[in-house]
């Protein structure tokens, strides 16, 4: 039996954050939604989470503190940050830019749990 993946989605936009959930759902991942890093941070100690999913809404500094925290608590756990824009002030080693189109969304998600399944085996 499949094992189910866990993405964890943080954001500030409910609404935007529930048609994501949504569409990850309706794509066969289960879904936890943080509206604060602590929240986040939460989730991700308790080592359920397989893909950290980060929103536009975010501002950049609150996504570097998140990224840090989470590097710090779990090293390998694949970080996708989506963004309008290539860039954040981190080294791109620690997390991946992607657009909120939905199929480039699920792409990378789905790469995403295949890469860290590739690496517990």
């Amino acid at each position: 039996m499949a094992c189910i993946s866990q993405v964890l989605s943080v954001g500030h936009d409910r609404s935007l954050m529930t048609s994501r959930s949504l569409l990850l759902c309706k794509a066969g991942y289960a879904v936890e939604e943080a509206y604060s890093r602590h929240q986040a941070l939460v989730l991700v100690d308790s080592d359920v989470i397989d893909v950290l999913l980060i929103c536009h809404t975010v501002p950049e500094n609150e996504k570097r503190a998140l990224i840090s925290a989470v590097r710090k608590q779990r090293l390998l756990i694949p970080i996708l940050c989506i963004s309008d824009r290539d860039f954040l002030s981190l080294p791109r080693q620690e997390y991946v830019v992607i657009s909120n189109a939905p199929a480039e969304l699920l792409s990378a998600i789905d790469f995403a749990v295949k890469k860290t399944a590739g690496r517990a085996v």
